[in-house]
């Protein structure tokens, strides 16, 4: 197949003053690009990198046959508000163009966070109280149980995660709602603090065919005492701040029996079919203080830097190579866009 790649890339020039460190963190290096390009080929494809936005659009418009874009390996974040992961699949389907990962509507749903804790919740699936306070709304009253935790509603990456994201009191809660309202321009996520192990959970495939690449937890090298937040500090860090522990460890070191295991992998799947998601999906998942796992949430379009991104994390602590991976996901979208490209049978007459 001719396959093309859409994707966003790192400014070189970073962030422009005033705007937060992590302005551009979902974006991706020109690493990430060579190894899905490489991997692709080395399955026997022809790939066109084809970028995002204008130069995607003048790539795609008027091609002769014999350059047709049989399909899109698209990791694209896109630009502009809690829409942006949408644009790339939108506009392919406006061009009748297949592509691996999630369509418009699952990417928009999961993004907003707070929108896709109210989707888990309504679906029966355990996530922890919360409330959403407006871009530009004043902090009012908070009918929940401290410790809180505040995130940006509609950002990825870690993006807004900080080791000072737990609050302990009012105090500290509206300094870091006020921070982080100015600094992303949209409305915050409050939610009850979850105090146990955090475990984050890939999952290929579609429908009843998806499986569990691998569960994952992420625990501190050094315990400080402190809430453990799986930060943007943190994960700049990794090497140095976290360990990941594989599925064989944590049943033989006893951190997780095989019936908690079992929930943490059935939540995952659950969350995955239920929000739609389509060839790959990563879940973040934090237990509570009795140990039932709970969703944090998910990521439809997760990262894939060949040495750093979770998902390849869990897949390269689980057996499986960098090109098995990108392997497995083009193969459960190829086989979705063959059985969508299958002629349907005529209605019953009336």
């Amino acid at each position: 197949m001719r396959l093309g790649l859409t994707f966003n890339l790192k400014p070189e020039a970073g962030p422009s003053p005033g705007d937060p460190i992590d302005r551009f963190e979902e974006f991706d290096s020109v690493d990430t690009v060579d190894a899905i390009d490489r991997a692709l080929r080395g399955l026997g494809h022809d790939v066109e990198r084809l970028g995002w936005g204008e130069p995607l659009l003048a790539a795609l418009a008027e091609r002769p046959p014999e350059r047709r874009i049989d399909g899109v390996f698209n990791f694209a974040e896109g630009v502009g508000g809690r829409g942006r992961e949408s644009q790339i699949p939108a506009v392919l389907e406006v061009l009748g163009i297949p592509n691996t990962g999630s369509g418009p509507f699952a990417l928009a749903l999961a993004l907003d966070k707070g929108v896709a804790k109210i989707f888990a919740a309504a679906h029966g699936i355990r996530t922890a109280p919360f409330q959403i306070v407006g871009a530009d709304e004043a902090l009012g009253p908070v009918e929940l149980a401290y410790p809180l935790f505040v995130k940006p509603v509609a950002e990825g990456s870690s993006m807004g995660i900080r080791k000072d994201s737990v609050c302990h009191d009012e105090a500290a809660l509206r300094e870091r709602v006020a921070r982080l309202q100015r600094d992303y321009r949209q409305a915050v996520l409050i939610e009850e603090f979850l105090s146990g192990d955090e475990f984050t959970v890939g999952v290929v495939g579609n429908g009843a065919a998806a499986e569990v690449v691998g569960v994952m937890q992420v625990t501190p090298r050094v315990a400080d005492g402190h809430d453990f937040v799986y930060s943007l500090e943190v994960k700049r860090d990794y090497l140095n701040q976290v360990r990941y522990v594989m599925t064989d460890e944590l049943l033989q070191s006893g951190r997780l029996d095989a019936a908690r295991l079992a929930a943490i992998r059935g939540l995952a799947l659950d969350v995955h079919r239920v929000f739609g998601c389509r060839d790959l999906s990563r879940i973040d998942i934090r237990c509570d203080r009795r140990g039932d796992p709970n969703f944090i949430e998910v990521n439809p379009l997760p990262g894939l830097h060949p040495v750093s991104s979770d998902l390849v994390i869990i897949a390269r602590g689980h057996g499986w190579s960098y090109e098995q991976l990108i392997g497995r996901i083009l193969g459960a979208a190829t086989q979705r866009w063959s059985s969508l490209a299958r002629p349907q049978s005529n209605p019953p007459e009336h």
